[in-house]
């Protein structure tokens, strides 16, 4: 389904009435709701870093960022604690579901894992019931140009929106870095193009040896399939500003490319730069 059609039907916006002015699109864009992903005690899983309460503390500050903002947040979480966040944040504006169950696997890391809470938050959420679509984020991760990246998300028709790096610049120049991966931070879908094209890959996904694959591989996948479909688009015009403490353990001194502090010097010069890419080359996916 594509977005919020009954949303659209009540302002009086239709295939025969199509233009929609700045105000009408930032009613659009507030009524896509964003879907915060959580889990506050990862229970020593590998890969997972900080911990309970430091994530605790993360999660409770990013949903609090969001609903001040007045967007609609779904908040999944689950490790069976989403109560210590509920009972720290209270907004009619913020819904709570929990997901907690026996089917996630610890062994194969947060792609498999986060996969299968997104499919159950979906499934479970009335916000989202409601408007057919979603905007996920990592739910420790403050977007702070969320609203504009909402904007673009509710322009037409759109089933799915992401983020990917696509290039061989890495490889050219022999530098130990991966220049093929999709954003798995932020991205919108609606629950028909996330139920037919990431949910059914779930068994793919691990994140440890022997069978290695990422969320990142498996995003970027989509990307590249999802290209020339009515309604995808594998790139934002926006540069996100994200804000927070990356999960990563990468980049062995590397802070430009890898540094796990978002707000520092090196990745903010990096999102100007690639800001600029996206308005004059929005064609190079770096």
């Amino acid at each position: 389904m594509s977005i919020g059609e009954n949303i659209l039907l009540r302002m009086g916006i239709s295939d025969e009435k199509p233009e929609i002015n700045y105000k009408q699109l930032a009613i659009l864009a507030n009524s896509i709701p964003i879907l915060l992903t959580a889990t506050v005690n990862p229970k020593g899983m590998k890969g997972a870093n900080f911990d309970p309460k430091e994530r605790l503390d993360m999660y409770v500050e990013a949903l609090n960022f969001y609903a001040k903002k007045g967007l609609k947040v779904v908040f999944a979480e689950n490790s069976g604690s989403i109560a210590l966040v509920a009972d720290r944040v209270v907004a009619e504006n913020v819904e709570m579901v929990d997901v907690s169950g026996l089917e996630y696997d610890q062994s194969r890391g947060k792609g498999y894992n986060e996969t299968i809470l997104i499919h159950k938050a979906v499934m479970k959420s009335a916000f989202v019931g409601e408007s057919g679509c979603f905007f996920k984020i990592t739910g420790r991760l403050k977007l702070m140009n969320v609203e504009r990246l909402l904007e673009e998300c509710a322009k037409g028709s759109q089933r799915f929106r992401a983020d990917c790096k696509d290039h061989k610049v890495y490889e050219w120049l022999h530098m130990p870095i991966n220049g093929h991966a999709g954003e798995c931070r932020y991205w919108f879908a609606t629950v028909e193009f996330f139920e037919q094209m990431m949910w059914p890959r779930v068994n793919e996904l691990n994140d440890f040896e022997p069978n290695i694959c990422l969320a990142e591989d498996l995003m970027l996948d989509v990307c590249r399939k999802s290209r020339g479909m009515k309604g995808c688009r594998d790139r934002f015009r926006t540069q996100a500003r994200i804000s927070g403490k990356g999960g990563h353990n990468l980049g062995r001194g590397w802070s430009f490319f890898y540094s796990t502090d978002n707000d520092s010097f090196a990745l903010r010069t990096k999102c100007f730069l690639r800001q600029l890419l996206r308005w004059t080359m929005p064609w190079w996916k770096v």
